[in-house]
């Protein structure tokens, strides 16, 4: 029972971070949502989203769970601030690699199939030809 309160608190704080993000983009204020994303990177994941999108795309995910005990969970909301990023920055060829690696990583080990997350792959992969 724990473990679910802890899971749903989670997603009810992206929630929150996602619609704070909508209202800071449509005031136009990229900084504040970076700003925004890395609190809930620090907050919620404890990780550093600089340092993690300074790590190559192939040690990513063993990085992140050997050194910061990722599970699913983690990795969906990842996942999300990553995309979140990027849309910010689509010319960023690191990141959307670091983000694509993400998704790959979850389809692969997630039995929940979700149609979002194989459009954005797909969004990634054409942006990447």
């Amino acid at each position: 029972m724990i473990r679910k309160d802890y899971i749903q608190r989670y997603f009810d704080e992206m929630a929150k971070m996602l619609a704070k993000i909508l209202f800071l983009k449509q005031n136009n204020e990229p900084e504040k949502i970076q700003e925004t994303l890395n609190d809930f990177a620090n907050d919620f994941l404890k990780i550093n989203l600089k340092n993690i999108l300074e790590t190559p795309e192939d040690k990513l995910i063993d990085t992140l769970k050997a050194e910061h005990d990722f599970d699913l969970t983690k990795f969906k909301l990842l996942e999300e601030l990553l995309f979140q990023k990027f849309l910010l920055t689509p010319n960023d060829v690191s990141l959307r690699n670091s983000t694509l690696e993400v998704i790959n990583y979850i389809i692969k080990n997630d039995n929940d199939f979700s149609v979002e997350r194989h459009q954005r792959s797909q969004e990634l992969i054409k942006l990447s030809n």
